[in-house]
């Protein structure tokens, strides 16, 4: 008399390629096993833009001119916008007006933070996304002894670094300088980003204030700061430990059907 076991084995889809790991397309447990999202994946696009739409949309900086509040529009300083307001000390527009009042800021320098580990690559982390929408627990199920599976998201540990940033506040006088730098300095040491999305702590240690005069008609004032962003980062893909190319995403189901049954040898 022998016992055996017939159960569902967990099934791992590379989300990148849409093929399982043996590289056999198989189209239709593709379709079934798929999240329904995005593969997650951490950049530096990631973090540049969660650090603009905050500034932008969270902090939103504001100066009062003629009695009229002005939102500080703040973008991001590409290598000709930042190599012309280096050059010149203002941002000038096409037609060579200076742009007042305005933030920049600009990715200057990344290392890796302390905490990073060179195995985080080799480390999983396990996410439960919740019940499978194929098999609903209706009253076949219960008959039959079927148990809805579980779906859970497995992704690879994250890289830790510690990413700089150069930034520049002009203004047209110093007491819209100085509410600006007040509300940018209050949100230091918090963690920037949407709710129920990415978010990484900032810090800002130091601002440095600088007057201008560029020319005999215009006023600046000008204020640089750099910005700290302790964040992490996890691409779509790596080299796993055979050197092949795989993903750092995969989904994995839960145990449908355990069925259990004897054989007789006569």
């Amino acid at each position: 008399m022998s016992f055996k076991q017939d159960f569902k084995e967990p099934v791992f889809v590379d989300t990148a390629n849409k093929q399982t790991p043996d590289t056999q397309p198989l189209a239709d447990n593709t379709k079934q096993l798929s999240t329904g999202t995005p593969p997650i994946s951490v950049t530096l696009y990631t973090i540049d833009n969660t650090i603009l739409l905050y500034l932008n949309e969270r902090i939103r900086p504001v100066v009062t001119q003629n009695g009229s509040a002005i939102k500080v529009p703040v973008v991001y300083g590409d290598s000709e916008r930042w190599k012309s307001a280096q050059k010149d000390g203002v941002l000038r527009d096409s037609i060579g007006k200076i742009q007042l009042p305005m933030i920049m800021i600009r990715r200057s320098r990344m290392q890796k933070s302390r905490i990073n580990s060179p195995v985080n690559k080799y480390l999983d982390r396990t996410f439960e996304t919740g019940w499978d929408r194929r098999t609903p627990y209706d009253r076949f199920s219960v008959q039959n002894n079927i148990v809805p599976t579980k779906q859970y998201l497995v992704t690879t540990a994250p890289d830790y670094y510690e990413i700089t940033y150069k930034c520049i506040i002009w203004t047209e006088y110093m007491e819209q300088m100085n509410s600006v730098v007040e509300n940018i300095s209050f949100e230091s040491d918090q963690y920037w980003g949407e709710i129920n999305n990415y978010k990484f702590r900032t810090s800002i240690k130091s601002f440095e204030p600088l007057t201008e005069l560029p020319l005999s008609t215009d006023r600046v004032v000008r204020t640089q700061f750099e910005m700290t962003i302790y964040a992490y980062l996890l691409p779509e893909n790596m080299l796993d430990k055979h050197g092949n190319r795989s993903s750092t995403q995969r989904v994995r189901n839960t145990v449908k059907k355990t069925v259990v049954f004897t054989e007789i040898e006569g």
